[in-house]
C-alpha cells in the first residue's frame, strides 16, 4: 500500500568539516531519495525521514584515525 508512509533507510552518513549529510533509499523500490521528498518519485511510497541514533563506528569494527 503506498498510502501508508513508511521510514526511508538511512544507508550513509558523510561528515563534512561541520556539515552532515545523509544518503537516503525507498524502502519499497530501493532507489535513492532526497530528505526532502514527500514521497518517491520512482514508485510514489509516501515516506516519513527520521535521521537515525548516533552510532559508535567501533561496533562496526571501524577504526578511525
Amino acid at each position: 500500500m503506498k498510502f501508508i508512509k513508511k521510514e526511508a533507510e538511512c544507508v550513509s552518513i558523510t561528515e563534512h568539516g561541520s556539515d552532515t549529510l545523509y544518503d537516503w533509499r525507498c524502502p519499497s523500490c530501493g532507489m535513492g531519495v532526497a530528505e526532502d521528498y514527500v514521497c518517491c518519485p520512482y514508485c510514489r511510497q509516501k515516506l516519513i525521514f527520521k535521521r537515525p541514533n548516533e552510532i559508535n563506528l567501533n561496533d562496526f569494527g571501524i577504526k578511525i584515525r
